[in-house]
């Protein structure tokens, strides 16, 4: 799925690439224009400066590929790392494969090379000699590939700031437990001497704040128990832990029966009494053949990520005097979190022997939202080369449009206007491609990013300042990409101007 998202991308990108090519090859038709009229006159054909110009455009093809090559294997271990998979070049060493390439490097010079050959070889050299061959060359679809462009870089930008807030909205949705500062880990010792020795030791650490055991936590997973109540299939989840561990979640008991003989009495969570169609002041409930006693009642939380749907939960409070041997550990800790972890794993080790593979539980969560965060960095890359190749795309039609509104511009100053006047309407004009961009690309981009949304439960509104907001970065980059050839252009010398025309 993530190389299908790549390869889509990618190929969108090189028609960008492409558009732009045909963009800057036309905003300097005018110069090749008078070359190509010179090689007319000593005798070359038509048909010999439009292969001339095919072979150009296949040249530059080649080069781009080559260096390509050597950017995309100096990322792969960054791609392997975004991926999770081992890419190699290797298997692109067959003929097939070669052939393959060699087709599309030929297909993509043919694309870029084949529009600019026709318009410029086409060139008469009277009209070159006259001057009028610029004048002739309004491309209208230049406006509108220009249009495309910011459209799809409008569209690129707003994905990636839904992905983004959705994505952090996911991580840190509230679950009704602290997550943050938590190291969990698995029970590793092989004693209750070895757990008291890394117990004394750990307290005597200044960034442990506190010492717990659970069986089963929110975040890592749970003992299940189904069974049948009343008639109705239900599946429990049951978490013990001892006091420590409790305050250090921050679960919060919302009612207790303070019942003297708690042996083999459970608390349950408000969703439980729901699935049970029984009342929270109720003394007990049978499952299976027994009472059993209801110690109270816990507010609910979040079990695993908040995509997971919700179950009822059994909760028991335990502690080691009984003979209980916990499952895990959860520790509090203060200060850097980086030197707390070490400090906590040196002393598992120490006293065990084994590995330790703790870890933080909020890093746990944002584990689980893994294949997602990938799939926002790849789009938040291929914004921003978006973005860089509409820039250049902007300076190139920047740069044609002024060449071709040249004297325009000088016969205005010779009637008077004044050079902001005249900069503000040049910068307008490309701004307007911007603004009519942004009319297109709002409505779509609303439309998949409403389909995107709607696989998660938990999910954040979608904004119109999200969409504002993409528009307004468009138009910032497009005012930067245009200002100094506009400002150039207002500034001119009339008399070069119409000197040059």
């Amino acid at each position: 799925r993530f190389s299908l998202v790549l390869m889509s991308v990618g190929i969108l990108i090189l028609i960008f690439a492409i558009i732009n090519y045909i963009n800057l090859t036309v905003a300097q038709a005018g110069q090749r224009a008078k070359e190509m009229a010179t090689r007319r006159l000593l005798g070359s054909s038509r048909v010999e400066l439009f292969l001339r110009l095919m072979l150009e455009a296949t040249f530059l093809t080649v080069v781009s590929f080559a260096i390509g090559l050597m950017f995309a294997k100096a990322a792969l271990p960054y791609a392997n790392d975004l991926l999770q998979v081992r890419l190699t070049f290797d298997v692109l060493a067959t003929p097939l494969w070669i052939g393959a390439i060699l087709l599309f490097i030929v297909l993509t010079g043919a694309l870029s090379g084949v529009l600019p050959a026709l318009m410029i070889s086409s060139a008469k050299p009277i009209d070159v000699v006259r001057g009028t061959f610029r004048r002739q060359t309004k491309m209208v679809f230049s406006k509108v590939f220009i249009t495309f462009q910011n459209v799809i870089t409008i569209a690129m930008i707003a994905a990636s700031l839904t992905m983004y807030l959705q994505i952090d909205h996911l991580i840190h949705a509230p679950l009704g437990y602290n997550t943050t500062n938590i190291i969990e880990s698995y029970n590793i010792f092989r004693s209750k001497s070895e757990m008291e020795r890394a117990e004394d030791m750990l307290r005597q650490l200044p960034m442990v704040k506190a010492v717990g055991h659970s069986n089963g936590t929110p975040s890592s997973g749970t003992n299940n128990m189904s069974g049948t109540y009343e008639d109705k299939s239900l599946s429990f989840q049951q978490i013990q832990v001892d006091s420590a561990a409790f305050r250090i979640f921050g679960f919060e008991i919302k009612s207790d029966n303070r019942v003297a003989n708690a042996d083999g009495g459970w608390y349950l969570n408000e969703l439980a009494f729901k699935q049970m169609e029984l009342s929270e002041d109720a003394p007990s409930f049978r499952w299976g053949e027994d009472a059993t006693p209801v110690l109270g009642v816990i507010r609910d939380f979040q079990l695993r990520d908040i995509t997971q749907e919700n179950s009822p939960v059994m909760f028991r409070f335990r502690n080691m005097e009984s003979g209980w041997w916990p499952w895990s550990y959860v520790i509090e800790v203060q200060g850097d979190p980086v030197e707390a972890y070490e400090s906590v794993r040196k002393v598992f080790e120490e006293v065990s022997g084994v590995p330790f593979e703790g870890q933080f539980i909020d890093q746990g969560i944002r584990t689980h939202f893994e294949s997602q965060i990938r799939l926002a960095k790849i789009v938040v890359i291929f914004a921003c080369i978006a973005i860089l190749i509409s820039l250049l795309g902007l300076l190139a039609m920047s740069t044609y449009f002024i060449l071709q509104r040249s004297q325009e511009v000088a016969i205005r100053k010779v009637f008077g206007s004044d050079n902001r006047g005249i900069l503000v309407r040049l910068v307008g004009t490309f701004l307007t491609y911007v603004g009519i961009a942004f009319m297109i690309a709002t409505p779509l981009s609303w439309y998949f990013m409403k389909q995107w949304l709607a696989d998660y439960s938990y999910r954040i509104a979608l904004s119109p300042l999200i969409f504002i907001v993409a528009g307004l970065f468009c138009l910032l980059i497009s005012f930067l990409a245009v200002f100094f050839q506009s400002w150039k252009a207002a500034n001119a010398n009339p008399v070069e101007s119409v000197k040059n025309n």
